[in-house]
């Protein structure tokens, strides 16, 4: 019985050890696994952030992903083009959860973003393309929002990235720096370009994409810096009533393809925001193409309707319709109306169409405030069209007017109204008008006008002038032209609506009502084409006998001031 107890027993004991060893084993093995995955943690997960930002830019930034492993002396490259490029993000997608939150619920907004961004390395958000984030997050069919994806657990962040990186080339910082074609690429750069990553520091949201655009709406006060051109391929840029007190950077970047067909209504308006009292900058719009039929008493624009803040060094191209045939409509190719704000070194290339309307090549009204360095190179066509602004008051320097402008009733290069100073100005466009005025630098002179030039043609019906239409008025406003040349061809012919019996055509002034014409010049040429009697002359078609002028020669015809003002005192600018 003991014999047979005893093999019994050993082979439970050698049972019991091997199953002892398998357990440490077992231990052990897991004890290695924990160590490999908490070396991965140290090494990849706290940079995985990192990687799923460049994740969330996949639909629309970057071109290129840099990734540098963190203790490690290499980096990983791979391009847009890389057929592996996209497979990434599905990689990604299928190894997290979007069960994080409904990004269109009311309280998801930039604020509550950067909370979830700031909250830890368990949250990746992935920007959207319409297509394929479609129905993901989005509920209104319209309006794509992004989508917050939250990983698992913290070990699939060092899996996941272990697992991207093999479709990734890897580079030492040498072959990096031969690449770029940049010495200096510090091993510890992240990601981000430093340029980027200093703009960051100094308080920037980087816009990537369209929607980050959008967004400035939440924070209107924020600094925001574009870092790609973006396409909205025909969609439209939302009219916003906020108004804007922060700093916007284009960077040189292009937002173009803009496409807006506006009702009559009040829900959407041309331009991006209300109004602008921060700074909007090296952005150039391409393309634009706007089609409105609203009746408006306001002022439009395409950067701003209202300026009050420094708008500079900006570019637009494309198109401007307003198809309506009533109303009061008026139209700026950058802003509406600037109130004592500044717009500089700033570029129109818009065409504009607005038949029943003023226009502005760069803003419709000007009360205070400074416009400089600035062209119109837009075709203009309109009912009192002008290259620059309509009413001004102000500084207007260095400005050029190159598009050809058509009006029904007014046309000028600079302004129809002047009462500030015009200085260093410059018209070389064809200016025409069936029925009114016309003028090289400004219908209306009630102030300065010096060192301007007028090289376009000029064709008008009642009153031409190479320099201005009118100079002074006879309640007491002078006008001052000074060291100013006109060079091109003027003529005034016979209008169908206007009726009056004196026409006027001079080469700086067509009449010279008050103020002082000095250091001009005229080179060009004067047709008359109407049986109209109508006083030319080389400097001013006429002069009152209160006007001066430096040439005795330069006028066609003097007048009694007196008995002028007992004719037309007390007329208003609108008259």
């Amino acid at each position: 019985m003991k014999f047979k107890k005893r093999y019994i027993i050993i082979p439970l004991v050698v049972i019991l050890i091997v199953l002892a060893g398998i357990a440490i084993l077992i231990k052990l093995d897991r004890d290695y696994q924990k160590k490999v995955i908490d070396q991965e943690e140290s090494e990849y997960g706290n940079e995985y952030l990192k990687l799923g930002e460049s994740l969330s830019y996949y639909t629309g930034n970057p071109d290129r992903i840099i990734y540098k492993p963190k203790m490690k002396d290499y980096f990983y490259v791979i391009d847009r083009t890389d057929e592996n490029y996209a497979h990434l993000l599905e990689v990604a997608e299928d190894r997290m959860s979007y069960s994080l939150m409904t990004p269109q619920t009311d309280d998801f907004n930039v604020d509550s973003m950067d909370r979830i961004m700031s909250s830890g390395k368990n949250y990746i958000i992935l920007d959207y393309d319409k297509e394929k984030y479609a129905n993901i997050g989005v509920d209104d069919g319209t309006t794509p929002r992004p989508v917050i994806y939250k990983l698992l657990d913290d070990n699939r962040c060092a899996r996941l990235f272990k697992y991207v990186t093999q479709f990734m080339k890897r580079y030492t910082m040498e072959e990096l720096e031969e690449m770029l074609g940049k010495k200096g690429f510090s091993i510890n750069d992240a990601i981000e370009d430093p340029q980027v990553q200093d703009d960051i520091d100094d308080g920037y949201t980087m816009i990537y994409t369209i929607d980050d655009f959008r967004r400035i709406a939440n924070n209107p006060s924020g600094k925001y810096k574009l870092v790609n051109d973006l396409d909205l391929e025909g969609d439209t840029l939302l009219y916003t009533t906020t108004g804007f007190t922060g700093e916007l950077d284009g960077n040189g970047h292009t937002i173009k393809n803009i496409t807006k067909n506006l009702a009559n209504d009040e829900t959407e308006r041309i331009a991006m925001f209300y109004t602008n009292e921060g700074t909007i900058k090296n952005l150039n719009i391409e393309n634009i193409n706007i089609i409105s039929d609203k009746d408006t008493s306001y002022a439009e624009g395409i950067i701003a309707q209202v300026n009050k803040g420094t708008i500079e060094n900006c570019t637009i191209s494309g198109n401007v319709t307003i198809t309506s045939e009533t109303g009061n409509n008026s139209i700026g190719g950058i802003v509406g109306s600037l109130f004592d704000g500044t717009i500089k070194d700033c570029v129109s290339k818009v065409n504009i169409t607005c038949l029943s309307g003023t226009i502005g090549g760069i803003s419709v009204y000007q009360s205070g405030g400074t416009i400089e360095n600035c062209t119109n190179a837009g075709n203009l066509v309109g009912s009192n069209v002008n290259g620059i602004c309509v009413e001004y008051i102000g500084i207007l320097a260095n400005c050029t007017n190159i598009g050809n402008i058509t009006a029904s009733n007014i046309g000028s290069g600079m302004v129809t109204y002047n009462q500030g100073d015009i200085i260093n100005c410059q018209n070389h466009g064809t200016i025409t008008s069936e029925n009114g005025m016309v003028a090289g630098i400004a219908i209306y002179n009630h102030a300065t006008i010096a060192n301007c030039v007028n090289e376009g043609q000029l064709t008008g019906c009642n009153i031409v002038g190479g320099i201005a239409g009118i100079n002074g008025d006879p309640n007491g406003a002078e006008g001052m032209i000074i060291n100013c040349t006109s060079t091109d061809i003027l003529t005034i012919q016979t209008s169908t609506q206007y009726e009056q019996d004196i026409l006027y055509i001079g080469g700086i002034v067509g009449n010279h009502i008050l103020g002082n014409i000095e250091g001009c010049n005229f080179n060009g040429g004067i047709v008359v084409n109407t049986n109209k009697t109508t006083y030319q002359g080389i400097l001013a078609g006429a002069k009152s006998s209160k006007a001066t002028i430096d040439s005795s020669t330069g006028y066609g015809h003097n007048y009694d001031f007196e008995t002028y003002y007992e004719e037309h005192a007390m007329e208003t600018l609108n008259d």
